[in-house]
């Protein structure tokens, strides 16, 4: 990788994860809590412009990072570890099919957010037991909540890329 590519890489996964940290606080600030799914909105839209290594270190670094400095997501039950495995394969998936893919992108984060969930529920069908709770329906309660969230990435993400695309693009020559 090109020295100026991966001083971009690393500026771009900075502020994206400086995002999964300070938009949570604000959410819960106001009230919303976690059924926005707040970190996922900006790691879903740096991974678009992040390379697929860049975009699986920017997923697993922001759970923990926040969960460090805010307490949010917990250590313990251990929902930042599912959210560093999660937001990890999430930001990844977004990655690969930008790179890979000529797929537009309102149809990289719906299969993302796809991908994410099945992730999410074998991680609780794993975790959940040692806690004694029913993985049915938590994870029913959990698609339930997390479905307001799931709707804004669908809007917010794509229209959020093109944007920023067409201010890339603009600027471009300066």
């Amino acid at each position: 990788m090109h020295e100026d590519t991966r001083i971009t890489q690393i500026i771009i996964a900075a502020i994206t994860a400086a995002c999964a940290v300070v938009i949570p606080v604000l959410f819960h600030l106001i009230g919303l809590g976690s059924i926005f799914l707040p970190m996922f909105i900006p790691l879903s839209i740096g991974a678009y412009f992040l390379t697929p290594l860049f975009a699986l270190l920017t997923g697993t670094i922001a759970p923990l990072t926040s969960s460090l400095l805010t307490g949010m997501p917990p250590l313990y039950p251990p929902i930042a570890i599912i959210m560093m495995i999660e937001l990890s394969l999430f930001c990844l998936i977004i990655s690969l099919l930008k790179h890979k893919t000529n797929f537009k992108n309102y149809v990289i984060i719906i299969i993302a957010i796809i991908c994410d969930r099945i992730v999410l529920y074998v991680l609780y069908g794993i975790i959940l037991p040692y806690f004694k709770i029913s993985f049915a329906l938590f994870s029913i309660y959990d698609l339930f909540k997390s479905f307001p969230g799931i709707i804004l990435l669908i809007i917010i993400t794509p229209s959020a890329v093109n944007g920023l695309n067409s201010i890339i693009t603009k600027n471009a020559g300066r």
